[in-house]
């Protein structure tokens, strides 16, 4: 047996919460339902599917790892009691081609990651707050105003094209958080401690009351 079919033959043991595979599942047509477990993520288009190929998301692919060993998920070929992001990310090379409805969840999972500006619009769903996506100029106002003003002090954005530095709050414009809370809203959440998220919780939002 070759390892490509045997691979394929140890995919199905891959334990997945069917109730929740029925809900994602629903928003596919039935047709669509025959495309590769990658492009339904895509498709949809709520999630990045992160790249296996090059070590740009490699700080994505260790979190993964790590939720992954405390999650109820187990698949063949990632260690349950020792994963890595290695284990992880040759999973999903391997897997990103299939059809196969019952993996799509676990594919799901671990080899695409929610939107920044979605895990902070849940994380402070109960504060009512969220992300402001506003294009109106008066409405970041007063983020401008509050921009590096107590706990805000080391939650500067940074320079555009300028590595570490900072923009300071004599330099903070409407347009200038604006342009980088737009940019921001699209990239994968990491963790609540890393950079992007910190900086973004506190000035890319409005409280929505």
């Amino acid at each position: 047996m070759n390892s490509s079919l045997a691979f394929k033959v140890a995919v199905p043991t891959v334990a997945v919460p069917s109730v929740a595979g029925a809900s994602y599942l629903a928003f596919f047509k039935q047709d669509e339902i025959k495309d590769s477990l990658k492009a339904l993520i895509e498709k949809e288009g709520k999630r990045i599917v992160l790249e296996d190929y090059s070590n740009s998301h490699d700080n994505i692919w260790d979190e993964i790892a790590k939720e992954y060993k405390t999650s109820s998920i187990t698949v063949e070929g990632v260690s349950k009691t020792n994963p890595d992001k290695a284990q992880v990310k040759e999973y999903c090379k391997n897997t990103s081609s299939l059809i196969d409805e019952k993996l799509l969840d676990t594919y799901r999972t671990l080899c695409s990651r929610g939107k920044l500006i979605d895990q902070i619009n849940e994380d402070l769903k109960s504060e009512k707050k969220a992300w402001l996506t506003s294009t109106n100029k008066d409405d970041w106002t007063a983020n401008k105003t509050a921009y590096g003003d107590g706990n805000g002090s080391t939650l500067l954005i940074p320079q555009t094209g300028q590595g570490s530095t900072t923009i300071s709050k004599e330099q903070i414009s409407e347009e200038k958080l604006m342009e980088w809370c737009s940019s921001a809203s699209f990239r994968p959440f990491v963790n609540k401690t890393h950079t992007d998220y910190t900086v973004s919780k506190h000035n890319c939002t409005k409280s929505n009351a």
